[in-house]
């Protein structure tokens, strides 16, 4: 009969943890800050979609919701993309590890911490872009917060593909059938008013739909705030929810292919 454990030794395990996540979120930081070129690339990413934005926009003359759209949807791609190859193409070190007592948790949220970081410099590069030529709507911080919790939720994607993956290349080809689908399933792509039950289900399930009602919502003239606190709530807990499958999918032992 297995004893139940303690007080004392449930607040060692959950101190153990927490060493665990901070020592390998500043180990994974310290390999993406050496890592020059591609930490270069992924940030000089988000100042030119924010620039072609301002070209195509520009002489609209004003924002429109479809410019919110496609903010929301590159802050869920600098997420996704930046995370899908960062646990596949460690696997066979994580498992090692994973054998002196490092946990599925630890090692998820030490990627989504530093990773969330570098997304958040992105977002905020991106923004200053298109607000040096466009004057947006609404509350800059708000929208900026609207747009982290975005690519947060992008960041939860990318890390789930990666562990789910077997090999890198098939992690950063699941991509665009995880964007397509909530592009697809949007009232930017089709009006609302023609939704059929089906597409209304899966719309709601689609983090970038939640993302936009936020933003649009916090570009109105009269904006509901709780309606945009509302969304950013429901962002935040789908974030919170494929962090969660992502450790567990990693707790599951398995042979990374070559």
């Amino acid at each position: 009969m297995t004893r139940p454990a303690t007080k004392a030794e449930g607040a060692g395990r959950s101190t153990r943890r927490g060493w665990q996540r901070r020592t390998l979120a500043a180990r994974y930081l310290e390999c993406l800050l050496n890592d020059r070129v591609t930490l270069l690339l992924l940030l000089l990413q988000a100042p030119l979609i924010g620039w072609l934005c301002t070209v195509v926009w520009r002489p609209v003359g004003t924002d429109t919701p479809s410019l919110y759209f496609v903010l929301c949807l590159s802050a869920v791609w600098f997420g996704c993309i930046g995370a899908c190859r960062e646990i596949v193409k460690e696997r066979a070190i994580i498992e090692r590890e994973r054998l002196f007592g490092v946990g599925a948790g630890p090692v998820v949220l030490s990627k989504a911490q530093a990773l969330c970081a570098l997304c958040t410099a992105q977002v905020v590069l991106m923004q200053i872009a298109v607000e040096w030529r466009l004057a947006l709507k609404g509350p800059y911080l708000v929208q900026t917060a609207i747009l982290m919790l975005a690519a947060w939720c992008g960041v939860a994607l990318g890390l789930l593909v990666s562990a789910i993956a077997a090999r890198q290349e098939r992690a950063v080809g699941a991509v665009p059938l995880l964007l397509l689908p909530q592009i697809l399933f949007s009232e930017i792509t089709v009006p609302r008013q023609y939704f059929s039950d089906t597409v209304a289900v899966v719309e709601r399930l689609m983090p970038l739909a939640w993302a936009y009602r936020a933003f649009n919502e916090s570009a109105a003239l009269e904006p509901s705030w709780l309606k945009v606190a509302g969304h950013a709530a429901v962002l935040a807990l789908y974030g919170a929810l494929l962090l969660g499958l992502a450790a567990l999918a990693l707790r599951r032992p398995r042979e990374t292919e070559t």
